[in-house]
């Protein structure tokens, strides 16, 4: 904990961060893309997410695969998917791809990254309310009271796929790359 202890933990919100890869679902004027951490294009490899990315919106979150109401498969599980041209109906149907949201950039034509984080923690919540749910859920905040309650949960997280925890501060916009 160290340097945290410095810090009002009551600023902070934690959420898992799940070992998958890191994505932003992008759809915007009948456009509709999924870009990887480093720019790169990987809508082909996931025509199944695509498919339900039907509306205006720009997303930040995890790409897993499984069904998040139930099952989360594992980053060997993903690979199955990544880096390939085309999938396969088969390859669908046993490895299907969602997206563990974290953050909401963009709804609409309206640029959310200068709101607060609750404020758009919030308006994620209500949007994720009316899409695809076996492609699309809410990476739940995780509830601790201390510092070091916070470091035990995360060395023993609730699930296998998890990796780790991401701090944010309550009151933080959205700043590229952090």
């Amino acid at each position: 904990a160290g340097d945290l202890e410095k810090l009002d933990q009551a600023d902070y919100a934690a959420e898992w961060k799940w070992d998958g890869i890191r994505v932003q679902v992008v759809a915007e004027g009948g456009i509709r893309r999924l870009y990887s951490r480093t720019g790169d294009d990987i809508s082909g490899a996931f025509p199944d997410l695509v498919e339900a990315m039907d509306f205006d919106a720009v997303l930040d979150g995890e790409l897993l695969v499984g069904d998040p109401r139930d099952k989360t498969g594992t980053f060997s599980d993903l690979q199955q998917r990544l880096n390939r041209k085309s999938v396969s109906t088969k390859m669908q149907d046993a490895y299907p791809a969602f997206v563990r949201c974290y953050d909401m950039l963009q709804q609409g034509e309206e640029d959310l990254r200068a709101l607060n984080y609750e404020q758009r923690r919030d308006r994620l919540a209500a949007f994720l309310a009316h899409v695809d749910p076996a492609r699309f859920d809410l990476s739940r905040n995780i509830a601790f009271g201390s510092w070091i309650e916070l470091e035990a949960l995360r060395k023993a997280p609730p699930h296998p796929i998890i990796e780790g925890v991401m701090l944010k501060r309550r009151d933080s916009p959205y700043l590229a790359g952090r």
